[in-house]
């Protein structure tokens, strides 16, 4: 054990040189590797203040061309987020009257042109919609100007068919997963050659500002199947129905 450490340190000398076993030339270590630092060129020219200011100003112009666009997505946004409150809200009556074997009802306050958008959704007392006008209060959305939330302001721009805009002819949800108008317990009239299948609705809402609508609507669309989805675009005019209502209760 002693001749191998022996051996192996015969190998290296006492400056760290290692010696050649079959030789005697030694071979030193290299000892001129250093941390190489970099320094900047001398005379390179820093940023003048024109310049900056150029760069300053096109930034400008570029923030100031991106603020319209900005304003439009947040109008519009605001806008389908209202729409899929009143999504939301018909999934809900129509789930929950399934699950509870009891109508539900969504009341506007006024779906006329130029109304606030402004909504409830009641629980009736049992399977039949005259029990929803009594019924208990589930949930309200108020997009009007009044709006606590300080809200962006939402309005009804048009209704089909027209009995929508009634009060009393409120989108009543039965146990059965059928929307009808919950007054007389009838479907949602619509014309022969109207885009609507009978019983079902569309609201178009839009964002307003002093009282005068702004931007493109959008329309909600509720089946007569109590499903509802938000679309865009369609004449009004071709979705209206008689007003009266129509089919079997």
């Amino acid at each position: 054990m002693l001749r191998t450490f022996a051996l192996w340190g015969s190998r290296f000398s006492r400056r760290g040189t290692m010696i050649n076993r079959d030789s005697s030339l030694a071979i030193p270590r290299d000892t001129t590797r250093k941390a190489v630092r970099l320094s900047p060129v001398a005379g390179s020219p820093g940023t003048s203040l024109l310049e900056l200011m150029m760069g300053l100003m096109i930034l400008a112009l570029l923030g100031a061309l991106a603020v319209p666009g900005m304003a439009s997505l947040t109008r519009t946004y605001n806008l389908r987020s209202a729409g899929d409150e009143l999504v939301y809200s018909v999934d809900f009556a129509r789930s929950q009257a399934m699950a509870n074997r009891t109508a539900y009802g969504i009341v506007f306050d006024s779906a006329v042109p130029n109304g606030p958008y402004v909504f409830r959704v009641y629980k009736g007392s049992d399977a039949t919609c005259g029990s929803v006008a009594k019924g208990k209060l589930v949930r309200t959305v108020d997009r009007s100007a009044t709006n606590v939330d300080n809200e962006p302001v939402i309005g009804f721009v048009r209704t089909a068919p027209s009995e929508v805009a009634s009060p009393t002819a409120f989108l009543c949800f039965k146990p059965d997963g059928r929307m009808i108008r919950g007054d007389n317990g009838r479907t949602f009239s619509a014309p022969a050659a109207s885009l609507l299948s009978a019983g079902d609705v569309v609201l178009e809402i839009a964002r307003f500002e002093k009282g005068t609508a702004i931007g493109t609507p959008v329309q909600v669309q509720i089946g007569y199947n109590s499903i509802a989805r938000v679309t865009f675009g369609r004449a009004i005019e071709q979705l209206q129905g008689s007003g009266q209502g129509g089919g079997a209760k």
